[in-house]
């Protein structure tokens, strides 16, 4: 898993990011990370893909928030 992967995870764990209506847009993620938005959406997609992040809403104005195995595996960042 990238850097970036791991800190879009630890990132969501600490804002609460756990459920659909805690969900964080691509760009909000960007800003709090202090990096690029299309990183982030990249990074996204794989997070997605893999099942570590699940998205809610439409194309384009997607939200993101943790999978209950991206729970664990942020968790871990922090044992």
């Amino acid at each position: 898993m990238s850097e970036s992967s791991k800190k879009i995870l630890s990132m969501l764990m600490v804002t609460g990011a756990q459920a659909p209506e805690k969900a964080l847009g691509a760009e909000e993620l960007a800003h709090k990370l202090g990096v690029d938005p299309w990183t982030v959406r990249s990074e996204l997609r794989r997070l997605v893909e893999t099942g570590y992040v699940a998205a809610s809403g439409k194309a384009g104005a997607e939200t993101f928030y943790l999978t209950g195995i991206g729970v664990i595996t942020a968790s871990s960042a922090y044992s």
